[in-house]
């Protein structure tokens, strides 16, 4: 039976990140959420209704505006 300190060694280890690997996770879903919705509206834009179409450009903009501001606090 492993022993309770070897536990919540393990389980401090696992969620005492830096701050930079923190910011690296996020930034790197930003960009996949950001790819996803510029290939769909790629792919899929000129069978979209209006009403979607312009939920995905939303959509595209945000992420977009999302990943400048990671961007910048990874800059600082």
């Amino acid at each position: 039976m492993p022993d309770i300190s070897t536990f919540y060694s393990a389980f401090s280890d696992m969620t005492n990140l830096r701050k930079s690997v923190v910011v690296d996770m996020i930034m790197v879903q930003v960009i996949s959420l950001t790819l996803g919705c510029f290939l769909i509206l790629v792919f899929s834009g000129p069978s979209m209704d209006s009403n979607t179409l312009t939920w995905v450009i939303g959509a595209l903009f945000i992420f977009f505006s999302a990943s400048g501001i990671v961007y910048r606090r990874l800059s600082s």
